[in-house]
């Protein structure tokens, strides 16, 4: 998971190439009555690179005028592969971009394709998809991309602990709180925590974000041009984490410890509960059962008043967009539609244990019950705020991470979003 949380930041270098205009770019060819898309895409370990290469086979079938010239690429190096493609309006027809503010770059700059009429056209196309997810690649109420991949965040519990000591699941942040004070009291460690790696704060700071601070405040902060983060709700998000810890709800020496080694805890029985994402409930599956765990929303802090906080989580979701410089766009988005199609969707989740962003598109026949389950109650949420450290600037997440580690050993919440805004400031003036 870090790998895949980590790995996903567009760098400031590539906001700034992406002022430069289009060029021509290495487009689709046709010859004669062949149709030549290029297609870039980051799935090459050997558990996905099969999956994708055989869509891509049936796809062709289907459509025998339409052949895919495909790249599959690791994480790293498609992030800095977009970034030089970008810049020299080379992009291909098809490409792979994570959610929120990592694709919104490329849309300010036009780079992608509205998918809007297309959508408009058909609007089965456009509700088939967890609206969530699909929210992630609006911007300025049009769409640029289509998930085939979602991942959402739950706090997840032992439900023999929960059990043994008759505490009931929370709803409210009082009720957590409750559940925090009970187990603790009991010598039981209420919540796993890790983070030597950094990065785990970051999941627990974009969710309070989310609660605190209103979507359009966020956007504007998020984008490395105009970041200021002088809402107070910054500091409410930041305080609200450190609070947890203060409380010693995550138990001691965290910093010393990663999140591979508590969530091994948490298997164990060792922890009350942990915060993680439905793309990793399988190794709780494996490791508990279908039954030794379960989940709940992560509850609203008191005193938070974002803009639709109830219906916002954090999450991720993997998308496709097309290259506004496509000369073939029909033939793109039908090769979208194919792949974000209900029997492709679930056969890719069947297959690779890689969720889906469809209504209904995760079930008990392509997954576990839990997950299953997961997804349904996914549907009450309305929007998606995508991973924190994909969504800022490189700069902004070094400094998050590192002073929120510092805040774990006693830094306050005012020093920590003020390294945020000293850096933010020099984001934006390097982007003028």
């Amino acid at each position: 998971m870090k790998k895949r949380v980590l790995a996903v930041i567009l760098t400031l270098a590539m906001t700034a190439s992406l002022a430069v205009g289009c060029g021509s770019g290495e487009e689709s060819e046709s010859d004669g009555d062949t149709i030549t898309l290029t297609f870039l895409d980051k799935h090459p370990e050997e558990e996905y690179k099969g999956y994708f290469e055989q869509a891509i086979a049936d796809f062709e079938e289907q459509n025998p005028g339409v052949e895919i010239e495909y790249e599959n690429i690791s994480d790293q190096a498609i992030k800095e592969k977009l970034s030089v493609l970008a810049a020299g309006g080379d992009l291909p027809d098809i490409f792979f971009a994570w959610g929120g503010e990592c694709l919104n770059r490329f849309t300010r700059a036009g780079r992608t394709l509205d998918l809007t009429p297309y959508m408009d056209e058909d609007p089965e196309w456009r509700e088939s998809f967890l609206p969530s997810f699909l929210s992630s690649s609006v911007y300025e109420g049009k769409n640029y991309a289509v998930p085939y991949r979602s991942a959402v965040l739950y706090m997840l519990y032992n439900k023999q602990i929960f059990a043994d000591n008759g505490l009931e699941v929370p709803t409210t942040w009082d009720e957590f709180i409750d559940v925090c004070e009970t187990l603790k009291a009991k010598d039981i460690n209420p919540i796993a925590f890790g983070n030597s790696d950094k990065w785990y704060t970051m999941w627990y700071v974009g969710q309070f974000n989310a609660n605190f601070v209103d979507e359009a405040v966020r956007t504007e902060d998020y984008n490395p041009a105009s970041g200021q983060f002088t809402d107070p709700g910054y500091e409410q998000s930041v305080q609200t984490l450190l609070d947890l810890n203060d409380n010693d709800y995550f138990g001691s020496n965290v910093n010393s410890k990663d999140y591979y080694q508590v969530r091994e805890e948490f298997i164990a029985g060792q922890h009350g509960m942990i915060l993680d994402a439905t793309s990793q409930f399988s190794f709780y599956t494996d490791g508990m059962g279908e039954d030794g765990y379960g989940y709940f929303k992560v509850p609203i802090p008191n005193g938070a008043e974002g803009d639709a906080a109830a219906t916002t989580v954090t999450g991720g979701s993997e998308n496709y967009a097309v290259s506004a410089e496509c000369e073939h766009p029909d033939e793109a988005v039908a090769f979208l539609k194919f792949m974000t199609s209900r029997k492709q969707a679930e056969k890719q989740t069947s297959e690779t244990g890689l969720p889906n962003a469809l209504n209904d598109g995760i079930t008990e026949e392509n997954s576990d019950p839990v997950i299953a389950d997961a997804y349904v109650t996914a549907k009450d949420y309305t929007a998606i705020a995508e991973w924190l450290d994909q969504c800022i600037d490189g700069s902004l997440v070094n400094t998050y991470m590192t002073s929120l580690q510092e805040g774990l050993d006693g830094k306050s919440a005012g020093d920590i979003m003020a390294d945020v805004r000293a850096t933010a400031k020099e984001v934006a003036e390097a982007a003028e």
